[in-house]
This record gives C-alpha cells, structure tokens and sequence, in this order.
C-alpha cells in the first residue's frame, strides 16, 4: 500500500492507499475520538455531503477516515473564490442543520468534558480555509474534526469569515465588507453587521481555549504556541479592531445604496 505522511495539524495525518484502490487517511487519536467519530457518525446517517466517513482504526492505533480529494488553501497567501466562499458557508448551514439533532449529552471533547447548553450545537471549531477541500468543482468538503465540540453556529461562522473572507489580513476594505456580506447571505439568517461582532468575539474564544488547552498540557495547543502561531493571532487580532470599524461603515454604506436612501 502507498503511504505519504502530510504534515500539519496536531501532528500530522497519514495518506495511505489501500489494495482495493479506495485512499485513507490515518489520523493520531486523542480522548476526544470517540465523541468525533459519535458526530461523523450522525453526519454520514443525515446524508450530509463533504464529510469524511469513518473507518475504524489501524495496527498502531490511529483512526481511519476518508480521504477527500480535493486541495487545501493557505490563508496566508491565497484566498477562496466568492463561490467557493459562499458554497462553504451555504454548506456550514448544512451542517448546523443536520447537526441540531445531536445531542449526545456530555462527552470528552477537546476542549474537555462537556455538554451542550442552550442555544449550542456541536461545532465543527476550526473550520479556516486550511480545512476547506476545493475540488475541481469548488468547494468539496471539510476535514480536521478533532476539535469538534459545543459551541454556537454564530462562533463556527465567524470563524470561517475570519479564515475564509480573509478577516485575518489586510485586503481593501470594501472587498471585506462585500465578501463578508456575501458569506452572510449563503448562510443566511444573520446580518453581516451582527456577524462582523461575532468575529471579534469568537477571536477572543480562541485566545481563551489556547490559554485552557495549555493548561491541559494538550500537545496540540503546545505545538500551536511553540510555533509562535498564537502570538501572530493575537497581533492580527488587534491589526482587526483597527479595521473594524472601516469595515463596518462599508457594510452599512452598501446597504444604503441597496434600499436607495
């Protein structure tokens, strides 16, 4: 069988072909693999598209997936299509619609043992675009579910905006304001003034789940931080709030202009 290690993530994932042809993807496990593969689970039963299916686990103990092909992009350097970024948005309600449903009640996450409290869901929680596949089609799907676990849908959409529009860096303010409004509408039910406040606040929920992952003395989170790659969010971060308001103003010019006042 072919194997070829893909680095990246909380250490890494594994693409190995198998001698019927299918392709896997052999992923290290955690404590919060079985509350993962619960979700994927109700996910492949509500016919969900985009999602890896589970396959079990391997000789050395890594969980088995689906392999979904298609290409990651870097938020860094590149930015999604407006189709594509509307189709991963239109595709996270999807998801936060099917996932309604699941209630598992609590369960070791990531994030710790945790239940679902009013208004939550099980969020997928990391849904940047380096978890985004774009397929020869567009948008195809999303992977990396470890850290999966209660939140609100607002906080998952937010988060794809901030990887997705890109929130992240500096680009012309009103191609901000447009992208995000356009993220808004395929999702649908939600202002894009409401999302822009949403952004801020789930960016404030990552600094704190870093600071509790470290804690915990997660590897994860600890690789994260040794990276230097929470320092460079809290910078960008505070780069945001200087824009925010610039971007703000957009929004609300561009939905002047559509009433005609």
């Amino acid at each position: 069988m072919e194997s070829e290690y893909l680095p990246g993530g909380s250490g890494g994932v594994w693409r190995i072909g198998t001698a019927d042809g299918a392709v896997r993807v052999h992923r290290p496990t955690g404590p919060w693999t079985p509350a993962v593969h619960e979700l994927l689970e109700h996910l492949a039963s509500c016919g969900l598209d985009g999602v890896p299916r589970v396959r079990g686990f391997d000789d050395a103990g890594r969980e088995v997936l689906d392999y979904l092909p298609g290409r990651t992009l870097d938020p860094e350097t590149e930015r999604a299509s407006d189709d594509e970024l509307a189709d991963a948005a239109a595709w996270l309600r999807r998801f936060h619609d099917a996932v309604r449903g699941f209630r598992p009640g609590p369960r070791e996450w990531r994030q710790g043992m945790q239940d679902l409290a009013a208004g939550e869901v099980i969020c997928h929680n990391d849904p940047g675009l380096y978890n985004w596949v774009i397929g020869e089609q567009g948008f195809a799907g999303m992977i990396d579910w470890d850290r999966a676990g209660p939140g609100r849908p607002v906080d998952d959409l937010a988060f794809l905006c901030w990887s997705g529009v890109p929130l992240l860096r500096e680009i012309p303010v009103a191609d901000a304001a447009r992208r995000l409004m356009l993220a808004a509408e395929a999702y649908g039910g939600i202002g894009p003034a409401e999302l822009l406040n949403a952004v801020e606040t789930r960016m404030d929920l990552i600094a704190e789940r870093w600071r509790a992952g470290i804690e915990r003395g997660d590897p994860g989170t600890l690789a994260l931080r040794d990276a230097g790659i929470m320092e460079r969010h809290l910078t960008r971060v505070r780069e945001f709030g200087a824009r925010r308001e610039a971007i703000r103003e957009s929004i609300r010019e561009t939905l002047r202009r559509r009433s005609g006042r």
